[in-house]
């Protein structure tokens, strides 16, 4: 099971990142290229820059990753 807290899951939604299927699927690669592709496109669309929802979303990103990476 992955492991993500319900205000992580809250504010991904809320910013349109889609990870249900992964969730779902219990699919940690696959919601990490969902998160990841988010912030591609947060940086794309401010000049190569995130802005603050870009920033949060690599947050998210580093702390799914870490919960998930810990014995």
């Amino acid at each position: 099971m992955i492991k993500i807290t319900e205000e992580q899951k809250k504010y991904l939604l809320e910013q349109s990142v889609n990870v249900n299927d992964a969730l779902e699927n219990n699919d940690l690669g696959a919601l990490l290229l969902v998160i990841d592709d988010a912030i591609v496109d947060n940086i794309v669309d401010h000049d190569d820059e995130p802005d603050e929802i870009g920033i949060n979303l690599q947050r998210i990103y580093d702390q799914i990753y870490n919960q998930n990476m810990e014995n």
